[in-house]
């Protein structure tokens, strides 16, 4: 989930390390946390030269673009966006491809590693790690095969209070897949100081061992964390001469279909009319709340969110965030924005443009612009008398606003000319069709031209480049396939059960089966007849799911235990289940 290197770069910082404590095994991916930052950053390569600071949309497409409207803008140091992926079980590991892709028939998530004592790695065939790719401003998902042999690094670390689990300084070294990152002194070091962001290392990570008990003889399972930054150290987002080369292609925005008929119904409460459509979701919506709460992020759930390249410009609220209080620029055309209000901004901004380049003074000329936009729906009288009134209105309100020091602000009074001449012409002419959102614009053929017809216009997401700083924030775990493996064919676990072991009586070794529908921290101990602790099969944080762990028939300090019955229990936080095994020789 990291963008994949652009180039190799072959850092072998420290390789040979040798490892105090072990480490050495195969390990299977249990579940992963992906979480990236996107920040704004100066133009820098060559590359740069498609890059774009703006989010727009145009109608009636982006390859043939009569108008093109702004969404957001965005400068230097802002972050673009974040992003969560919680791939916190086996199931959404395995149907990561689709939820990353949309497309049902992409793989999954898989990770087998195999962690060597000696500094090195190696990513086994069969295992698959999404990335993104941008082609033509647009940033996708992708989830290829992979293999890599690598290097890691390792610092001296610390037991916790129980002498099982130990946690050490991480990092990658040499890798063709993932990031470098360095091995911080998590014994002296201290994070912001020593590491971490806006120090030398900082892209760093760390590793959490457990055991299966303090003979630290067989690891059980491990988890590792990293933060890397684009940047020559991590080899991501840079080209070969190392300037930074990543983009955001942004082909769709949020969007949603609910905020419409939400806001219509909101507002026949006040005796309002506005046209609830389906037809296209509203560019930029936030979705209805709804009495949910996420149990990934805690925040709550919106009602209709969806990812969309074409779609309505719907704002009922405007700048103060309140409904209906007659700041909206949309408000005489049902609040969306349709081929009658962008006329109507055309010509106003037409003519005012061309009476001050004229000379005129400020109040003629909104006086001007705003006549222009009435009389395309009523006679000049009318239209004569809407502009004196809109272009006194606002001289007056912009005067006041210049003597109350807004400055640069008051601009935004000018601005508002051709909603304030649309209400206006609505207010004294029933009968002319101001509000054309009740239709779909189209085209239709004049004297061989094709000219649009008034309505909601729908438009396109442009797809841009934004130049960006990818902050990766990687939070795996493994689990040591000697002792544990997941029963892929079970279905969904629903409940914390002992499914027992398998088979039984056993020689030389036994499988230990359970379910968990939680995420827990599971304890599977054996026990010998007299109530002795035998060994610890498992001990540390398993996502939910099913699960065989192995017992070979030894003691903690990998003795072969005797012939008998033996006890062993799964603990699932506060939860317990015993079995009985018989072991003959």
């Amino acid at each position: 989930m990291n963008k994949m290197l652009s180039i190799f770069l072959p850092l072998t910082l420290m390789t040979g390390f040798l490892f105090s404590q072990t480490v050495e095994g195969n390990y299977e991916l249990n579940y992963v946390t992906v979480h990236y930052t996107y920040e704004i950053r100066d133009s820098s390569s060559a590359e740069d030269a498609i890059a774009s600071y703006a989010v727009t949309a145009s109608w009636p497409s982006s390859e043939n673009a009569v108008y093109t409207h702004t969404l957001s803008e965005y400068e230097t140091g802002d972050t673009l966006g974040t992003t969560l992926i919680p791939l916190v079980t086996p199931e959404l590991l395995a149907y990561a491809g689709y939820l990353l892709t949309g497309d049902p028939t992409a793989p999954g998530v898989a990770l087998n590693i195999d962690f060597n004592d000696d500094g090195t790695f190696t990513i086994n065939d069969g295992s698959t790690y999404p990335t993104t790719e941008t082609i033509n401003c647009s940033t996708t998902a992708t989830i290829p095969a992979i293999s890599d042999d690598g290097t890691w690094v390792g610092t001296t670390g610390f037991f916790d209070a129980t002498n099982t689990v130990y946690t050490f300084g991480w990092g990658i070294s040499l890798s063709g897949i993932f990031a470098q990152f360095g091995a911080p002194d998590l014994v002296n070091g201290t994070n912001g100081v020593d590491y971490g962001v806006g120090t030398d290392m900082e892209n760093w990570g760390m590793m959490t061992v457990h055991y299966s008990d303090d003979t630290h003889s067989q690891p059980t399972d491990v988890e590792i964390y990293w933060e890397a930054h684009d940047g020559v150290a991590s080899g991501n987002g840079v080209d070969e001469d190392g300037e930074f080369n990543g983009h955001v292609g942004v082909p769709v925005v949020d969007s949603d279909t609910t905020t419409i008929p939400y806001v219509s119904g909101l507002a026949s409460m006040f005796g309002i009319d506005i046209v609830s459509v389906t037809d296209y979701p509203m560019i930029g919506g936030e979705g209805v709340a709804t009495d949910s709460i996420s149990v990934v992020t805690g925040e709550t759930v919106y009602e209709g969110v969806v990812a969309a390249n074409w779609g309505y410009l719907f704002d009922p609220l405007s700048t103060d965030g309140e409904p209906f209080t007659g700041d909206e620029p949309l408000q005489a055309t049902g609040y969306f924005f349709t081929y009658n209000f962008m006329e109507a901004v055309g010509y106003y901004t037409l003519v005012l443009q061309g009476m001050l380049g004229a000379g005129v003074d400020l109040q003629s000329a909104i006086t001007a612009a705003s006549d222009s936009v009435a009389f395309l729906y009523v006679n000049s009288d009318t239209s004569a008398a809407i502009g004196a009134g809109v272009g006194e209105s606002i001289y007056n309100d912009y005067v006041a606003c210049l003597g109350a020091g807004g400055g640069e602000a008051c601009d935004a009074l000018i601005e508002a000319g051709p909603t304030m001449t649309l209400v206006a012409v609505a207010d004294m002419c029933e009968s002319c069709w101001v509000n054309d959102s009740d239709t779909l614009s189209g085209w239709e053929e004049y004297y061989g031209y094709m000219i649009p017809t008034p309505g909601r216009l729908v438009f396109e997401v442009d797809n841009v480049c934004i130049p960006d700083n990818t902050t990766q924030r990687v939070n795996p775990k493994f689990y040591n396939t000697e002792v544990v493996s997941i029963d892929k064919d079970a279905p969904i676990a629903g409940e914390f059960k002992l499914h027992g072991n398998y088979p039984n009586p056993f020689n030389p070794s036994t499988s230990i089966k359970y379910s968990t529908e939680k995420f827990s921290d599971v304890t599977v101990t054996v026990y010998s007849l007299l109530g002795e602790e035998v060994a610890i099969l498992q001990n540390g944080k398993i996502a939910a799911g099913t699960y065989d762990v192995k017992w070979y028939g030894e003691d903690k300090f990998g003795n072969k235990v005797p012939s008998g019955v033996y006890f062993y229990e799964v603990r699932s936080d506060n939860r317990t289940a015993t079995g009985k095994m018989l072991l003959l020789k």
